[in-house]
């Protein structure tokens, strides 16, 4: 019996091809899935997390100089979507796009080499939390001593 020119050939490649592409996109959001937070030498903080299901929340945070105990915390929920490194946010309203960068610099910090982070990729909301303000992965490994 010759596959090629069965029928059988193109159902095998169809069921295959629905067994393997829906494991690499849930592989591709594990990937992105997680808390991400801003690095501020201010009184305030942002920290994004993409959780599973496509939900976002997003913390904001902020404080009196010395007052961090005391902080004043927000959370807003919403969803998120991803395509190829795009991440979508959407959440009262507004839509943030913002790129994955397994590798987003570090220097504007100040410091050398790179960390997983997200970073507003269109003109941003006015209304947008997420401004223009890179996030990395947290925790912010790179901050750790030697």
């Amino acid at each position: 019996m010759r596959l090629r020119s069965s029928s059988v050939w193109p159902v095998c490649a169809a069921i295959l091809c629905l067994l393997i592409l829906p494991g690499c996109r849930r592989e591709s959001r594990s990937l992105v899935e997680g808390s991400y937070g801003t690095v501020s030498e201010s009184e305030w903080n942002i920290i994004l997390t993409l959780k599973k299901g496509g939900v976002v929340e997003i913390q904001e945070e902020s404080w009196a100089p010395g007052e961090y105990e005391s902080r004043v915390t927000g959370k807003i929920e919403g969803r998120w979507s991803l395509n190829g490194n795009t991440v979508t946010l959407d959440y009262n309203g507004i839509t943030d796009r913002l790129i994955y960068d397994p590798e987003l610099s570090l220097a504007v910090l100040g410091y050398k080499g790179a960390a997983p982070g997200l970073i507003q990729i269109t003109a941003f909301a006015e209304q947008s939390i997420l401004r223009d303000y890179p996030l990395w992965i947290l925790p912010h490994k790179f901050a750790e001593a030697p």
